[in-house]
């Protein structure tokens, strides 16, 4: 088998710095190519961008989606890769499930759970919310009903993903064909240029807004590092992540959110809100793979150790290296013995590992292959071979290295 540690940093280099993602910038990164929409006296800038979305840089759905102006709304919002279609669906047509998700479907209760402190639990398979073209206008509304229809339950989002108002509308489809919201486990996140009391504060309600929902089972800290171009009434890292979860501990009282947690937190930054005493940390969403350096080994096992449950992402390679990752020899060959994918390998080794994993896809085949990595176990040595990655090899995708900010 060959070596798993395989992999240049020359090609990670390239990779967007997202999942807090998505970079240095509160909305994505402002590259590639730019379109501008004219409409009469106003100008709208949009930028086309992995995550960037239907609804960027002034566009709404409200400016462009309304049928008065249109029979395909406002046409001056649209270009040949943002369309009415991709960005607005039909308004008129009943939701419904793809035409393959029924017979893919399985028993939610087939998706094992984690334990929460505080109560509850968390699906430990779920369907991440980010930076492809599928995350953006319906098409990320339709992946969401059919995940849910088809068996998920585990949705991940984030306030940087700019998708909450399609991402609250295919729950809320769900709902309406069957799906109960208490099965439901929605996470979101808070990105820095909310951090801060009184904007955390105003930023749950608006979230709420957008997503249509009385209440979101999961925030999370996005990271606990600022961004220079983040306005905010807070100023040390340190005293906005403390801010930001004490407003987040009034809305949850408040009945708005059910858990909090963090993402991309090492053990002292993570020490330092547990510190503040009130709502526990109940989980840390981390980069989480067979090449990620040691101290996101160690940063798993000290969640682990004090009851906090860790989330991966990036399991796969992410929109950046998948095509790399999941055509590995090494990972082709350890499927082939329990008639799975490279993908569900990596998936199942997380998952053994008492981590949740949210593969990001809006391709039922996919879904359903993500879902089904309770049904075989890794033998001890393949584990081992996982496990087994030089540490002069290991590397990550997106750069987030917990306790690195002050």
């Amino acid at each position: 088998l060959k070596s798993l540690g395989c992999f240049s940093r020359g090609l990670l280099g390239k990779q967007q710095q997202q999942h807090g993602d998505v970079g240095k910038s509160s909305s994505c990164s402002h590259s590639n190519s730019m379109h501008c929409i004219v409409n009469a006296s106003i100008v709208l800038l949009a930028f086309s961008h992995v995550c960037a979305g239907c609804w960027t840089g002034g566009l709404t759905p409200e400016l462009c989606c309304d049928r008065a102006l249109g029979p395909k709304g406002n046409p001056s919002c649209w270009d040949a890769e943002f369309t009415y279609e991709r960005c607005c669906g039909d308004p008129e047509a009943a939701p419904k499930a793809s035409h393959n998700v029924e017979s893919l479907r399985l028993a939610a209760s087939n998706v094992h759970s984690l334990p929460l402190l505080g109560g509850g639990s968390m699906p430990l398979s779920g369907m991440g919310l980010c930076c492809r073209p599928s995350a953006q206008g319906d098409a990320v509304r339709q992946g969401v009903l059919d995940f849910l229809l088809m068996g998920g339950r585990h949705l991940d989002d984030a306030q940087i993903y700019d998708n909450h108002r399609e991402v609250g509308q295919g729950v809320r489809q769900a709902v309406e064909l069957g799906v109960p919201r208490s099965e439901i486990f929605l996470t979101t996140k808070i990105w820095t240029n909310s951090f801060g009391f009184d904007k955390a504060a105003a930023w749950v309600s608006s979230m709420l807004g957008e997503l249509g929902l009385e209440y979101v089972d999961l925030v999370l800290l996005h990271k606990a590092g600022l961004d220079a171009d983040d306005t905010r009434d807070c100023h040390e890292p340190k005293a906005c992540r403390q801010e930001t979860w004490l407003a987040l501990q009034r809305a949850q009282r408040a009945g708005k959110i059910r858990h909090l947690g963090v993402s991309n937190f090492g053990p002292r930054q993570l020490q330092e809100l547990i510190a503040l005493g009130g709502a526990p940390i109940v989980a840390n969403q981390i980069e989480y793979h067979p090449w990620v350096p040691q101290m996101h080994r160690t940063t798993a096992e000290w969640c682990h150790k004090h009851g906090i449950a860790v989330t991966a992402y990036g399991s796969m390679g992410s929109t950046g290296m998948a095509s790399q990752i999941l055509t590995q020899d090494v990972l082709k060959q350890v499927g082939s013995a329990y008639g799975k994918t490279a993908g569900q390998v990596l998936l199942r080794w997380a998952v053994q590992k008492n981590v949740s994993v949210i593969p990001g896809t809006s391709n039922p085949k996919h879904m359903a292959e993500n879902l089904r990595v309770f049904d075989f176990a890794l033998a001890d040595e393949h584990m081992q071979i996982l496990d087994s990655v030089p540490e002069d090899q290991r590397m990550l995708h997106f750069g987030h290295t917990p306790d690195d900010s002050p």
